[in-house]
């Protein structure tokens, strides 16, 4: 099977799972606990918040772990009352803000002097750093000074460039950052918030002391293990990470040598280098979709958190795509272990099913189109 879809997910590493095996089996103790075993435990995950806070650019006492991005995105927003944030955002953070959203250019950039003119009154503001269909990568930098003129606290949703880009938080004025282990080839059902140090932060979760008081609840300890040694893993492939670049142009290289015309949504702006957002003119996604899976090639046409939604994407909308163009748009999504030979049998995988399908389109049938 060719998976495409790491956007979605990721599949564990080999060595995430090892690591967490021994905190689902002997090492089972509550971290709270008092005596020996639970406080190798403890140490067990101060260590992973070393490696989350190494990947990120960040102090280990900056970091909470939360149950996954969503939680983490959700906790952050509750500490604005007006939040401005950009139409392409992920749900989690569409669905969550107080406030409004600014559009975005053709590009799907930020258009800043739109950015800049919604800006005064909010309190707070929420952006990905790198969008989840598209990969566009936003002016992060030139979004936060922004912000911070105007009083405003920032939040960046780093889910989908955390192990894909370098980053170092602490070199930007940002005050609240969500991740997730998921999309870095650690396990579901774990995240983090990052607080910069002397941030005014309330709780969103509350009970007991765990996470410095900052959220309550035992805490998932395989989990935080897992997504501890992902985050490590990913810090220490940074050439198998710049690598997937050119192996997404090679893979549309040869889409065009086999005659297939693709366009790149969000082509002419900065990308995370494993995204490709297109589209096959005169195919719709889902036609193409309905071939590829049985021939043993997952991608998608969009967000996993949406799929089951009969909408058109709200990013590619938001871009100015005509709807036809936005049925016809697919996302697909390498990881670090893709290899080049991968690569030549999805072209050629691809490639054939596109054809298959024009095969049954005429100028009286139309496109194939697949309606929910």
């Amino acid at each position: 099977m060719i998976y495409w879809d790491n956007n979605a997910t990721t599949p564990l590493a080999p060595e995430v799972l090892e690591a967490m095996l021994p905190f689902m089996q002997g090492l089972y103790f509550n971290p709270s606990a008092a005596y020996g075993p639970a406080k190798e435990v403890r140490r067990a995950i101060e260590q992973a918040r070393e490696q989350v806070a190494a990947l990120l650019g960040v102090s280990a006492s900056e970091i909470i772990f939360t149950a996954g991005g969503t939680e983490a995105t959700n906790t952050a927003l509750a500490q604005f009352h007006n939040v401005l944030t950009l139409a392409t955002e992920h749900h989690a953070t569409l669905r969550t803000a107080k406030g409004e959203s600014a559009p975005v250019l053709a590009n799907g950039l930020a258009d800043v002097p739109e950015w800049k003119s919604a800006l005064p009154g909010r309190d707070g503001v929420s952006f990905a750093w790198a969008n989840h269909e598209t990969g566009v990568i936003q002016p992060v930098r030139t979004l936060c000074s922004a912000a911070k003129k105007v009083g405003a606290r920032v939040h960046v949703d780093v889910v989908q460039a955390a192990g894909k880009i370098p980053l170092n938080l602490h070199d930007y004025p940002i005050d609240f950052a969500s991740a997730s282990a998921h999309k870095l080839h650690g396990p579901k059902g774990i995240g983090c918030l990052y607080v910069r140090t002397g941030t005014e932060f309330r709780s969103l979760i509350t009970g007991g002391a765990q996470e410095d008081y900052r959220r309550a609840g035992t805490e998932n300890v395989a989990g935080i293990i897992g997504f501890g040694k992902a985050a490590e893993l990913a810090l220490a492939a940074t050439e198998q990470i710049a690598a997937m670049g050119a192996k997404r142009e090679l893979f549309v290289q040869l889409l065009r040598e086999y005659g297939v015309v693709v366009e790149v949504n969000g082509a002419a702006a900065p990308r995370l280098p494993h995204v490709l957002n297109m589209r096959v003119p005169g195919c719709s996604a889902e036609s193409l979709t309905l071939l590829l899976e049985p021939a043993g090639f997952i991608c998608s046409t969009g967000s996993a958190c949406a799929s089951a939604e009969p909408h058109p994407s709200h990013v590619l909308t938001a871009m100015g795509l005509p709807d036809l163009q936005i049925r016809e748009s697919l996302r697909l999504s390498l990881n670090r272990f893709t290899t080049e030979d991968e690569v030549k049998q999805a072209a050629q995988l691809f490639s054939t099913v596109v054809k298959k399908v024009r095969a049954v389109q005429s100028s009286i049938t139309g496109p194939v189109m697949v309606y929910h």
